[in-house]
Formats: C-alpha cells, sequence, structure tokens
C-alpha cells in the first residue's frame, strides 16, 4: 500500500545527498559486519551495492576479499551525483554511476548478490524498485538490506513528520513490512540481525 504523501522524495534524496557528499553523514557503517560475514557463505563474482554513497563498503569488500577471489566483480550505484563523484575519487577498483533504483541499468539475471544498506527508506515506489532488484539479480540470488528500525509507535510518528522534512525519506519500515513486501515478489527472508539500538539487517533469497 502506496503513502499518500508529498511528492519530490527522489528530488529531495539527490540535493541531501549531494549537499553530505563532503561530510560524515549516517552510521551504514554498523551494518557492514552483518554484511562481510554473510558475503564470506554466498558465491560471488558479482555484486551490486545499491545506494553506495561514497562507495565505503565497496572499499571494505575489497580489503577482505579481493585477495580471496581475484574474479570479483563490484559495481556501485547511487542517485547522487555528488556521492559517485566522491566514490571515484577513491580509485577502487570497482565501477561506480549514477542510477535509480526503479530503473537499474544492468540486463537480466546480471548479479550474484545486491547490497542495500540504509538506502531503502528513501524509496517512493518501493515495489518498482524491489522488482528491478529481483530483475537483475540471477536466480537463487541474494539480497542484504540494511535498514534503520523504530518501534511502534515511534516508527509511525517518524513516518508522519517524513513529507515535512528535505531529507528525502519515505518510510521506516517494521521487520513484518520488509518480510511482506519482498515476499509479495518471491524473495524470501532467510535471517534478520538486530543492531543497537536502531537497526536491522536482512539476508533475502530469490527463490528462482
Amino acid at each position: 500500500m502506496k503513502l499518500k504523501k508529498l511528492k519530490n522524495y527522489k528530488e529531495n534524496t539527490i540535493k541531501f545527498f549531494n549537499k553530505m557528499s563532503d561530510r560524515k553523514h549516517g552510521d551504514s557503517f554498523k551494518h557492514y559486519d552483518n554484511v562481510i560475514s554473510w558475503l564470506k557463505y554466498c558465491p560471488v563474482d558479482i555484486l551490486l551495492d545499491l545506494g553506495t554513497g561514497k562507495g565505503d563498503l565497496i572499499e571494505k569488500i575489497i580489503m577482505i576479499f579481493s585477495k580471496k577471489n581475484k574474479n570479483l566483480r563490484l559495481v556501485g550505484i547511487d542517485i547522487s551525483p555528488k556521492m559517485i563523484e566522491q566514490a571515484l575519487n577513491k580509485n577502487l577498483s570497482a565501477e561506480f554511476k549514477v542510477g535509480d533504483s526503479e530503473n537499474i541499468p544492468f540486463e537480466d539475471s546480471y548479479f550474484d548478490i545486491i547490497t542495500c544498506i540504509n538506502s531503502f527508506h528513501h524509496y517512493s515506489d518501493p515495489e518498482k524498485a524491489i522488482f528491478e532488484m529481483n530483475r537483475i539479480l540471477k536466480s537463487k540470488g541474494t539480497i542484504i538490506l540494511g535498514e534503520i528500525w523504530l518501534p511502534f509507535p515511534f516508527r509511525n510518528l517518524v513516518n508522519f513528520i517524513f513529507p515535512f522534512l528535505h531529507t528525502g525519506d519515505y518510510k521506516i519500515y517494521s521487520a513484518k513490512e520488509i518480510k511482506d513486501i519482498f515476499s509479495y515478489q518471491n524473495i524470501e527472508l532467510l535471517e534478520k540481525r538486530y543492531i543497537f539500538p536502531s537497526n536491522y539487517t536482512y539476508l533475502l533469497k530469490k527463490e528462482s
């Protein structure tokens, strides 16, 4: 069910993260240990980091896995041109490009794994974004999702406030909502890990 909210989430997201591109912002790093621990058991040759920001997660993955897997290919996409500019300035062995979660510029069944850390709550058409993730993910492929979490009723209060902010935030989801919205498109939630005080990392798998 779509929220009846003000428009311009996508535009506000771009403006906000362009402004934040040269500053420290957010707590995505809190998810990285969970991501790395799951990646150790997932066969991967090509990985997409959706909402990659400055490429910090890709940088960590390269540090840990590049020597173990010489064929590993990493791609980072972000809607903010300034964030991608920062990622490119790191000169990592990865491909970075500006892109939209609702129209991911890759062919069907292309990636083994998609990571998406602290980005999903900005997507004003989450069903379309999941459709795109499903489309570009190989059969039995993996999605690792990191998201903000708040208990009810604080979650509802924050969601009520979001339309009046200019950060591009659309909705904070409960763990059940994450499970349901992905399962509607045949992506199964396998595991979730709570990160104190306000994050969950989710491990999901495409069923076919």
